[in-house]
C-alpha cells in the first residue's frame, strides 16, 4: 500500500489489484490494531450501561464500536473503527468477522498467568505505541496504550506501571516484544532496575494464529470451489 495515499483510497487500490480478496469465503477473519480499546468485565457489560460505556470510551462521532467477547476471562474487549472504513469493509467482504490483534494475545497470557507463580507484565513496542498488560494469577490488573517515541519514553511507562502496580524488581517478570534491535537494547537498559526480562520476537507473536486462520481458510475457500 502506497502510505502518501489516504488510508481507505489505498485499501480500494490493494482489493482492485488482488480479487481473490473479495472472493466468496465462507468466513474471513479481519484483524486490526486500532488505538481505542476498552476491556470491561462481564459483569458490568449489560444492556442499559453498554451506551454509557461506549460514549465514555469512543467519544469521536466518526467511529464504530465493535465488541470482542474473552470467554476465558470473562470479558469484553470494545474497540472503534471509523464508519467509513467499516462499511467499506462490510460491502467488499463478505461475511466478515471483526477482530482486534490484543484479543487472542490477552487470553493466551491470561492462560500462562493461572500457571505462574509471580505477576507477569507483556509489552509490545510498536512504531509509536505500546500495549502493556499485567497479570497477576489469572486476574487483568492493567492494561493501556501509550504513546512513545523514545526508548526512554518506553522506559519511563513501564517502570511507572511497575511503581503503580507495587511489583516486586526481583521476582515479578516483564516480557518484551519489539523488533529484534529494540527490544535487545531496551533489555539492556531496564535490567537496571528489574531482573527478570524475557525477550520475545515481536514477529512470533502472532505466529500460531496466523497458522490457523491460513489453513482455516483454505479449507474454506476450497470447500467454497468444490
Amino acid at each position: 500500500m502506497d502510505a502518501a495515499q489516504p488510508y481507505l483510497q489505498a485499501l480500494r487500490d490493494l482489493f482492485r489489484q488482488h480479487p481473490f480478496l473479495t472472493y466468496p469465503y465462507a468466513s474471513v477473519r479481519v484483524v486490526t490494531s486500532e488505538p481505542n480499546y476498552t476491556w470491561v468485565p462481564e459483569v458490568i457489560y449489560e444492556d442499559e450501561a453498554k451506551e454509557r460505556l461506549y460514549r465514555f470510551s469512543f467519544a469521536g462521532a466518526v467511529e464504530e464500536v465493535l465488541t470482542q467477547p474473552l470467554e476465558t476471562m470473562e470479558s469484553v474487549l470494545l474497540f472503534g473503527l471509523r464508519h467509513d472504513l467499516h462499511e467499506f469493509v462490510l460491502q467488499t467482504i463478505h461475511n466478515a468477522r471483526w477482530e482486534h490483534g490484543l484479543a487472542s494475545l490477552l487470553q493466551r497470557w491470561h492462560g500462562h498467568s493461572l500457571r505462574a507463580l509471580h505477576a507477569e507484565v507483556y509489552a509490545i513496542v510498536h512504531d509509536r505505541t505500546m500495549d502493556v498488560a499485567c497479570f497477576d494469577r489469572g486476574a487483568l490488573r492493567f492494561l493501556n496504550r501509550f504513546e512513545v517515541e523514545t526508548d526512554d519514553d518506553i522506559m519511563y511507562y513501564l517502570l511507572y506501571a511497575w511503581k503503580q502496580l507495587s511489583l516486586d524488581q526481583r521476582s515479578d517478570a516483564l516480557t518484551l516484544s519489539a523488533v529484534a534491535s529494540t527490544a535487545f537494547d531496551l533489555k539492556e537498559k531496564l535490567q537496571t532496575y528489574l531482573r527478570n526480562i524475557r525477550v520475545e520476537a515481536i514477529e512470533t507473536l502472532y505466529r500460531t494464529d496466523d497458522r490457523e486462520a491460513t489453513l482455516g481458510n483454505q479449507a474454506e475457500a476450497n470447500a467454497v470451489n468444490a
